[in-house]
């Protein structure tokens, strides 16, 4: 009987153990998203933060990577498990045969910006692009990085205006703090960028903010892709070995999104926001709180089908895609919907 209890005891010990043992291999489940400097992948540092991704079973691990090509190509290697690239460049990737799948949108209002020194007469494009796309040719305009997402807007603007990419000389200056750099020491004359660029502008005085992607009133072409600006990339295999995975993610994301969206939040956003993105100029912290202010009403995981299409519709038109692309094929079909659903 004595050693009939000891092997009760053991045999609920080893369940117990493989239980303990099962719950520990699924948290440890790491998923690897990239992140941008400044304001970033913020929908994922709060999911980080506060401990959605655990919830869910898995470790989100935050990758820095500055331009979103090099994510994509990072994603492709399987060095991360999540890129978040504008949907030029995953369209592009699809069409040279990456088998990747839209999940969601990081972000859903155009993230990027045009800032200017504060010497040119440059007009606010935000309402009538035209004259301002007009004022800047022949200046040397700040990149991200070349042929990456900001480049190619840039040029959309000047198509649309009836402008072309030769009238422009482009320079590679990185992300919002280099390219500010580059704009204090005159080395550029504009950046298209994204925040907190707009904002320093704002709280700093000392450069102008004349187009916002995220609040301008048109073009109807760029406009008419708010909803699937900025998208949650993975490759296809994922979802085929991993679907709860998968799954996980994007409920991680939704609880983000639900957290960011309730206004009594804020504060902490903000909080979040600036343990990986210190403005170390002066004003530095009211820069920051502008920025994530301005942004945080885009951070939503809803994908937008018509604004992926109308994105296609702008390449065919601007002569990056010589015909049009389903971009049906391209999303997950479980991908985020508006309401937090899948």
């Amino acid at each position: 009987m004595r050693k009939s209890m000891w092997a009760g005891a053991l045999l609920a010990a080893g369940v117990a153990v493989t239980g303990a043992s099962a719950q520990e291999t699924k948290a440890e489940t790491v998923i690897r998203i990239q992140d941008y400097p400044g304001l970033g992948n913020l929908l994922y540092r709060v999911a980080t933060s506060k401990g959605f991704c655990a919830k869910h079973g898995i470790r989100c691990e935050m990758q820095p990577i500055p331009a979103a090509p090099l994510g994509m190509q990072a994603l492709l290697a399987k060095s991360i498990d999540v890129a978040l690239p504008p949907p030029e460049v995953a369209i592009n990737a699809a069409i040279k045969g990456a088998d990747i799948r839209v999940i969601g949108s990081g972000a859903q209002r155009n993230p990027f910006q045009v800032v200017v020194r504060p010497d040119l007469d440059v007009p606010d494009g935000n309402h009538d692009f035209k004259p301002m796309m007009l004022a800047l040719k022949g200046k040397k305009i700040g990149v991200p990085a070349r042929g990456a997402g900001g480049e190619l807007l840039f040029v959309q603007l000047a198509n649309l205006a009836g402008l072309k990419a030769s009238d422009y000389t482009f320079v590679s200056v990185g992300a919002p703090n280099t390219s500010y750099g580059a704009l204090k020491s005159k080395q550029i004359d504009a950046s298209m960028t994204f925040e907190p660029s707009a904002s320093i502008c704002e709280v700093i005085k000392d450069c102008k903010a004349v187009y916002v992607g995220s609040r301008a009133s048109g073009p109807k072409e760029i406009t008419g892709t708010n909803g699937a600006s900025t998208l949650l990339v993975v490759n296809r295999d994922l979802i085929d070995r991993s679907p709860e995975t998968v799954k996980a993610i994007i409920a991680a994301g939704n609880d983000a999104e639900a957290f960011m969206q309730d206004p009594a939040n804020l504060k902490e956003v903000i909080a979040i926001a600036s343990q990986n993105s210190k403005i170390n100029i002066p004003r530095g912290d009211a820069v920051l709180t502008t920025s994530v202010t301005s942004r945080v009403p885009s951070f939503k995981m809803a994908l937008s089908r018509p604004a992926l299409k109308q994105v296609v519709a702008n390449m065919v038109a601007t002569g990056q895609l010589s015909k049009p692309f389903d971009t049906d094929s391209l999303v997950y079909d479980a991908a985020a919907k508006p309401g937090g659903g899948q």
